[in-house]
């Protein structure tokens, strides 16, 4: 399957997530499938930049921009949450590349490479952002009974998506420390110490 192919693939993974996060206002427990079909694919979403002709990791693509988007309309917080956690996911990886040049740097619209210590930058920055508002909207969107079975499925998503990929135990290194302090903030108020 071609590159086009998979992207249909995981925009249909958007598509399901996107019914789900609808039906989680009859069925709180929705919200959990909306959240992680939402990371599932956006793992590997930021990548639509190859089929879309914007040069691969562009700076749209591979910011915070969709998520953000995602993130404007309370109904679609599972949504935006899965999105911002998969993108982060995806940023992790993105900071280990073999060598941070052409390919692996950010490209901007009209601009091109910003180059590798922006690139670097920028993965980091958005990456963060991306899981801080990721988790934030766990908390918002979720019961606290379903944060913890999310959270563990999240974890397990990430181990088989990081594995998968280039820089893998790094990334899984960052995102996992990211992922444990993000999930400490997030706790439901009642369990905070």
């Amino acid at each position: 399957m071609g590159v086009g192919g998979k992207m249909l693939t995981y925009l249909g993974l958007l598509g399901v997530a996107l019914a789900a996060a609808l039906a989680a206002e009859r069925v709180p427990a929705a919200a959990v499938a909306a959240v992680l079909l939402a990371a599932w694919a956006w793992t590997r979403l930021p990548d639509l930049d190859l089929v879309l002709g914007l040069g691969h990791r562009s700076g749209f693509t591979h910011s915070l921009a969709p998520a953000g988007i995602a993130a404007l309309g309370r109904r679609w917080w599972p949504l935006a949450a899965g999105v911002a956690l998969g993108l982060g996911l995806h940023l992790s990886a993105d900071l280990f590349p073999n060598a941070m040049r052409g390919y692996a740097t950010v490209k901007l619209p009209g601009m091109g490479s910003i180059g590798a210590a922006a690139s670097y930058a920028w993965y980091a920055v958005n990456g963060a952002a991306a899981l801080l508002l990721g988790f934030a909207l766990l908390r918002k969107c979720l019961a606290p009974e379903l944060l913890l079975v999310t959270l563990s499925a999240l974890a397990m998503l990430a181990v088989v998506y990081l594995f998968s990929t280039d820089g893998g135990w790094w990334a899984l290194s960052l995102f996992g420390a990211g992922g444990w302090y993000a999930g400490r903030r997030v706790r439901p108020d009642s369990a905070r110490t």
